[in-house]
């Protein structure tokens, strides 16, 4: 059963707690020095979890670990905090952009009074690909968060417009690869697959 979980990769969200958060805003509570042993005690998360993200921390210039006498445990300090959300990097340091594009739609999303996956696109600080703005929009449509207010006409060269009819919160809904819409403001889950 273990090796079946394994191969399947990462749990969806929606089945996963954020210890990266729960790790961060101890971090922060605590910010002149902490241990492992520490944070694993504040947070119940498994001590490897916490190694590893205190390494990528300390990698992207956010802690800075400073070396244990013989016998002791090392401590890192808060060097550079910012803010309340836990920042999201990989081993190395790099910064993790997964997300950013969702994270963009949505704002756009709730910015505007009505809008197509055009002007979603245009406003956006990033580059986003015509067929991800596409479906996006598509796949929040199907779980109820959009409504229609002019359908498609490809006779016409006129695309669908919508409006947001559901502003759960400020964190982009995240689309699932099972087909689903995983809400990360209320925790809810909605199908993402209807006919269109």
């Amino acid at each position: 059963m273990a090796a079946l979980a394994k191969s399947m990769g990462r749990r969806p969200a929606d089945q996963n707690g954020d210890g990266r958060q729960a790790m961060w805003l101890a971090l922060k509570k605590v910010p002149d020095r902490i241990t492992v042993a520490e944070l694993v005690q504040r947070t119940k998360l498994n001590r490897s979890t916490v190694t590893r993200y205190l390494k990528a921390l300390t990698e992207a210039g956010h802690l800075e670990f400073t070396e244990p006498p013989v016998g002791h445990a090392g401590t890192w300090k808060l060097i550079r905090d910012v803010g309340h959300h836990a920042p999201r990097v990989r081993a190395d340091g790099s910064r993790v952009s997964q997300g950013e594009v969702t994270a963009q739609l949505w704002l756009a999303m709730c910015g505007l009074r009505d809008f197509d996956y055009r002007d979603l696109m245009q406003n956006a600080s990033i580059d986003i690909p015509e067929a991800t703005a596409k479906d996006y929009c598509k796949r929040l449509l199907a779980a109820g968060y959009l409504r229609v207010l002019s359908k498609a006409d490809p006779s016409q060269a006129r695309i669908a417009r919508y409006r947001l009819i559901r502003a759960s919160g400020p964190r982009a809904p995240q689309v699932q690869r099972v087909r689903q819409v995983y809400d990360p403001n209320t925790g809810a889950v909605y199908p993402a697959e209807a006919s269109l």
